[in-house]
């Protein structure tokens, strides 16, 4: 470009510098004027020509330049969605993670201790519950029918009617109007095994776990209807101090050792379902999760939401807060794990762990049915022989 410039400079300096003479001649300006004009058009076609390549150039260069521009535009803007995907997505699982968190485990965090420290007290209630254990009910003639002496079997017969009518009048008898029967909000409590298993109360309510003292006193009512309403009665002292009466205690501890065993799988089962001390706090710790709350919400039993849960119902609470929790199928089924075998290992986990539960509330009932078997077979074989021992001791006349 330059030097077409110069090429220029230089012909018109040649054009102004050209002697006097040659204006006078027309011939000579004529050519010397084509020969400017043909000096100035090649000039000015050879410029055209560099600036249509050097604006070909450019041309060329903006291209390529909006061409990366683009490509790196749409790169970055690809980029920009992955991520806001990627931070959607991490949102989202979050999300879905802190409203399916899983209830709190109680084995594995401080419950463990709660788990010993519920078993350790209902095995220790178990045993205030045999006669002479300490265990205290608020029915005076029920506690007389469970701690005091044994009395004869007429005596434990009017005692067990006085049970029954003071508390536990079916709609039934008092629809019949026996003497005594008023309305219950305990018919048959002391008759019907829900009193043990499930707690007594009005027919329709729902299973129980964890039982206020008028559902332990019903059960207990139960157990001694149960297992043995009249037992061998004790004899007096002086009766004692005789050879016949030293027999018969001793066929009286027989048949109480197998008695006993009848009267140890109830005893145990009721235990079990009575609020520990410390129990307020396990509660309080299931409720700091939300979803561990939402679930023991819907089927914790009113003992247990005012804070006073049983071992029984911790160990319902243990195995259905898996399987019978929906709030732990959401998680499971919203975590996007690509082991999915695994997943359904746990899935199948929980669901035999239910199952086993279950086998072991079967079980109990169970255990409850072959002791009452068991009491049934010591009655016929040591009571006729435990009777008529009696007579003979009282042939004595001993007082």
């Amino acid at each position: 470009m330059k030097r077409t410039y110069a090429y220029l400079a230089a012909t018109a300096t040649a054009l102004v510098s050209l002697p006097a003479s040659a204006y006078t001649c027309d011939g000579c300006v004529v050519s010397a004027v084509q020969a400017a004009s043909s000096t100035i058009s090649g000039a000015i076609g050879t410029m055209s020509s560099s600036l249509r390549s050097a604006l070909d150039s450019i041309n060329t260069n903006l291209s390529n330049v909006g061409s990366k521009v683009s490509d790196s535009v749409v790169q970055t803007g690809s980029k920009q969605r992955e991520m806001n995907v990627e931070i959607q997505r991490r949102a989202e699982k979050e999300r879905v993670e802190r409203e399916t968190e899983l209830p709190i485990d109680p084995c594995a965090n401080s419950g463990g201790n709660y788990a010993g420290q519920a078993q350790n007290a209902a095995g220790s209630k178990s045993t205030t519950y045999k006669r002479g254990g300490g265990g205290t009910v608020s029915s005076p003639v029920l506690s007389k029918a469970l701690n005091d002496p044994i009395p004869s079997p007429e005596v434990s017969r009017r005692q067990t009617h006085a049970i029954h009518t003071a508390k536990y009048c079916s709609a039934l008898e008092t629809r019949l109007g026996y003497p005594g029967c008023n309305a219950s909000l305990m018919p048959d409590g002391d008759a019907n095994v829900e009193s043990v298993l499930t707690g007594a109360g009005m027919p329709g309510k729902d299973p129980e776990l964890s039982y206020t003292s008028e559902q332990e006193e019903a059960a207990r009512a139960y157990t001694r209807l149960s297992v043995d309403p009249h037992p061998p009665q004790n004899i007096s002292r002086a009766e004692a101090g005789t050879e016949q009466g030293k027999l018969y205690i001793a066929m009286q501890k027989m048949y109480q050792a197998n008695t006993s065993a009848a009267e140890k799988v109830q005893f145990d089962a009721i235990a079990s379902r009575m609020p520990f001390a410390g129990s307020s706090r396990l509660v309080s710790e299931i409720k700091k999760a939300d979803h561990a709350a939402k679930y023991f919400d819907q089927t914790a039993s009113k003992q247990a939401k005012a804070g006073n849960m049983s071992w029984a119902e911790l160990m319902d609470f243990e195995t259905g807060r898996r399987f019978r929790n929906p709030y732990w199928l959401i998680a499971m089924g919203a975590e996007a794990s690509p082991e999915k075998l695994q997943r359904e290992q746990v899935f199948m986990q929980a669901y035999a762990n239910e199952l086993q539960y279950r086998t072991y509330r079967q079980l109990e009932q169970l255990n409850i049915s072959i002791g009452l078997l068991l009491a049934s077979d010591a009655r016929k074989e040591l009571r006729p022989a435990l009777e008529a021992q009696l007579l003979r001791v009282q042939s004595t006349n001993a007082r």
